[in-house]
């Protein structure tokens, strides 16, 4: 009797089967409600990124998408409760936001590029980096949830395992991103401390990191009490520290995109230094720098010359 009173919480039927699964009822309307507001987001940012043909940003709407499935099957599973979109749920769930950290990293990335200084740091190598240390990120929290809905003990405290690594593994590279960016606004030679253009560029970094920040140790508090510990067992934590911090990173996206704001600021940047070089911020080849070409020889300049977008 004790162990049906774990298993089942009590309840008979469905509830019953969506205890062993959730040890809890979730609500229904929440989810719905974090499905429809994921997939207007979506779309949004879709459309605007397609305008401002920042392709890079193609990235919130694939998040988005995902987010879309993830809640779509825990609907599901709380009208037929079984282990393929309890999986599906679970791996889109915990692991779609660290896409999310991509964007702004391919942010700072272009950023450097429109630096003045550049400085030591090579602006490719560090997108690569932090990109590297998402898919690790990626690798490891993926393992953790395709094992989380293992039956044997076992399983379960590898699954939680790899989740906690994972979460502890992304808030370390998150704050080495955190310090590059500050270093990057901060530091003169790169010439863009001061520059309002770059206010709200720097605002969405900066908000984005931190409310992925917050979600990522409620994630971390969350596996290190168990799957049937207290704050895994009560969704509305789930819903304040995980849907929310998700959800406002959207909106922050979206608001304050960077198809629009980077190339605003590098137009600020052109206006007041002619011979900064453009950067290629919609894919396109960026613009070969006049003075360079003058100060060519005849012989030089007579030359097509095929410039490569950076």
């Amino acid at each position: 009797m004790a162990t049906d009173a774990f298993l089942y919480g009590g309840y008979t039927g469905l509830d019953a089967q969506i205890y062993i699964w959730f040890h809890q009822i979730p609500k229904e309307a929440p989810a719905i409600f974090a499905l429809i507001m994921f997939a207007l987001l979506g779309l949004i940012n879709l459309a605007i990124t397609c305008k401002t043909r920042a392709w890079f940003m193609l990235t919130i709407a694939f998040t988005a998408l995902l987010e879309v499935i993830g809640y779509a099957c825990r609907i599901v599973m709380l009208h037929k409760p079984a282990y393929d979109p309890y999986v599906i749920m679970q791996a889109l769930l915990i692991i779609s936001p660290i896409f999310l950290a991509l964007v702004d990293y391919s942010a700072t990335g272009k950023l450097m590029r429109m630096a003045h200084g550049g400085g030591r740091l090579h602006p490719a190598w560090v997108a690569r980096g932090f990109f590297a240390s998402d898919i690790l990120c990626l690798a490891v929290q993926g393992g953790g949830a395709g094992l989380s809905s293992s039956e044997t003990a076992g399983n379960q405290n590898t699954a939680k395992a790899l989740l906690i690594i994972g979460l502890i593994l992304q808030l370390i590279f998150f704050t080495c991103f955190t310090t590059l960016t500050l270093y990057i606004n901060l530091k003169r030679k790169y010439g863009l401390r001061g520059v309002i253009a770059f206010h709200p560029i720097f605002f969405c970094l900066y908000s984005t990191i931190g409310l992925m920040y917050i979600r990522s140790i409620f994630r971390l508090i969350e596996f290190a009490g168990g799957w049937f510990g207290y704050v895994a067992t009560h969704e509305s934590y789930f819903y304040c520290f995980d849907f929310l911090m998700i959800f406002f990173c959207f909106v922050i996206f979206t608001v304050f995109h960077f198809g629009f704001y980077l190339k605003k600021a590098q137009a600020s940047l052109l206006d007041s230094s002619p011979q900064q070089e453009q950067v290629a911020i919609d894919g396109a080849n960026p613009a070969f720098n006049a003075d360079k070409v003058a100060a060519m020889p005849a012989a030089v300049t007579a030359v097509p010359i095929q410039v490569q977008a950076v």
